[in-house]
Parts: structure tokens; C-alpha cells; sequence
């Protein structure tokens, strides 16, 4: 469930903030009796800019996302996202279409490994169906020999 996230101070009920990132905290400032919120974003893989990626506005409406702690924000004026910084595994500063390509190679390695997996799994099966061929091969010729 998202919710609008408001001012909790009281005779405030504000519901435009400035954005103030600082490593894995977004810092939100109400927009009208400057009270300070704390919100960790460290499960993120981008930082959050204090203006607007579209008309370069400095106040947002916030929502939270309570099941799964996410946090949205929305420009008060035109209703576009702020600009983002996103940073790959290595922690460096990077486009998103850069850190897209990056997971997308991280998930082929991983498909590429899990393949191999089965391939060696596969040539164990074998190994030992040609073992048992061979031990059953044995078995009847020694049933056969002693008739």
C-alpha cells in the first residue's frame, strides 16, 4: 500500500518537501515549517537529486510504499520524477543505461555458471550409467558362466 507521506509536526500536516541526499539517508525537509526527516535508502542502487529531472523545481510530494519501505517521489509542480544518480557494485557514478548493461552481465555470468553446473552434472550421470552398463554387463556373463 502506498501512502502520501505528510508532515508530522503538529499544526503542520505539510505535504511538500526539499530532498537532501547524503550516502544512505534522503534527508526530507517539509516545505513549510522546515522540519527534518530522516529515511534510509540504502537499499537503493541510486541517489536522489534535489531538483526536478523535468522542469528543475526543488519541491517534491512524497509517497511511501509501507510493504516493501520503498520511497517515491513526485515534483509538486509538473509530477515528474528528480533526477538520479545511479552508482554500479563497484560504487561508481554511472548512466542508467550503463548500470542496466552491468546487471545485465552480472545475471548472464550467473546463467552462464548454473549451465556449466548442469554440464558437469550431466557428464557425472553418464560416467555412471556407463559404470552401471558395465557392472550389469559383468553380472550377466557371470550368471551366464555358471548355468
Amino acid at each position: 500500500m502506498i501512502r502520501t507521506f505528510v508532515c508530522e509536526k503538529e499544526g503542520c500536516s505539510g505535504n511538500r518537501f526539499f530532498l537532501e541526499s547524503e550516502e544512505d539517508k534522503l534527508h526530507l525537509i517539509c516545505a513549510y515549517c522546515k522540519s527534518k526527516y530522516d529515511i534510509d535508502v540504502s537499499t537503493q542502487d541510486f541517489t536522489m537529486l534535489p531538483n526536478c529531472s523535468n522542469c528543475n523545481n526543488d519541491t517534491f510530494k512524497i509517497f511511501r510504499d509501507i510493504e516493501n519501505k520503498s520511497i517515491y517521489a513526485k515534483c509538486s509542480k509538473c509530477g515528474s520524477v528528480p533526477e538520479r544518480i545511479y552508482i554500479d557494485s563497484d560504487g561508481v557514478q554511472v548512466s542508467y543505461e550503463a548500470k542496466l548493461l552491468n546487471d545485465i552481465k552480472q545475471i548472464m555470468n550467473l546463467v552462464e555458471q548454473r549451465i556449466y553446473n548442469l554440464e558437469v552434472n550431466v557428464k557425472d550421470l553418464e560416467r555412471g550409467q556407463s559404470m552401471l552398463e558395465q557392472s550389469l554387463a559383468y553380472i550377466n556373463r557371470y550368471l551366464v558362466e555358471k548355468d
